[in-house]
C-alpha cells in the first residue's frame, strides 16, 4: 500500500519540477484581456497596415497576432522570429516576422506570389513614395511608401525593378 502512494509522490514531484519555466522559454505574452478586438478582428494585411498607425495599443495587437499566427520563437531577450509561410484570412500569404520588443521594430515578409499591390497598400495607410528607392551603390532595391501616425511608422517595401508587389511591411516607432 505504502508503494503505490509513495510512486505517485514521486510522479507528483517530479512533474512539478517540469512545470518551471528555462531560460530558453519565452516570456507569457500580455493577458488577451488587454486587447479584447483581437479576437473579433481578423488577421489580414489591411489590419496588420491600419493597427500600427492607431497607436501603442493597436500595435500590441500587431504583435499578438503575429505571435498567435508564427508561434513564434525565443531568440535572445526580447527578440522573436516567426518562419512562414503563413496564410491570413484574406488569403495574403506572410513569409515571415521579427519582433525586437527593446527598440518597438517589427519586420514582416509579405510572399510576393500573393501580391499585394502597392499603391492599394499607399491608400490604406496615407503613405506616400520614398524617392530613394536604390542604395548607395545604384542597386534598385525596390519602392517604399512610407506613413506615420500616433507616434508609429509603417514602411511598405516592394519588389525590386516591377515594384508590383508588396514585400516587406516594417513597423517602428518614430523618433521623440
Amino acid at each position: 500500500m505504502i508503494a503505490p502512494v509513495l510512486a505517485l509522490a514521486l510522479i507528483m514531484l517530479q512533474a512539478c519540477s517540469a512545470v518551471g519555466l528555462s531560460k530558453n522559454k519565452r516570456p507569457q505574452s500580455p493577458a488577451p484581456a488587454a486587447t479584447p478586438s483581437l479576437r473579433t478582428d481578423p488577421v489580414t494585411i489591411e489590419n496588420l497596415l491600419r493597427w500600427p498607425l492607431e497607436g501603442a495599443a493597436s500595435k500590441e495587437k500587431v504583435i499578438q497576432a503575429l505571435d498567435r499566427l508564427f508561434q513564434m520563437k525565443h531568440l535572445r531577450a526580447s527578440q522573436f522570429a516567426g518562419q512562414g509561410p503563413v496564410r491570413l484570412t484574406d488569403g495574403h500569404i506572410l513569409s515571415f516576422a521579427y519582433i525586437r520588443k527593446l527598440s518597438g521594430e517589427i519586420d514582416i515578409g509579405v510572399d510576393p506570389d500573393s501580391c499585394v499591390a502597392p499603391d492599394w497598400a499607399a491608400a490604406i495607410t496615407g503613405a506616400s513614395l520614398n524617392p530613394v528607392y536604390q542604395d548607395a551603390h545604384g542597386v534598385d532595391r525596390g519602392k517604399q511608401y512610407d506613413a506615420s501616425g500616433n507616434g508609429i511608422a509603417v514602411r511598405i517595401n516592394t519588389t525590386p525593378v516591377t515594384y508590383r508587389c508588396v514585400t516587406a511591411i516594417h513597423i517602428y516607432p518614430l523618433p521623440k
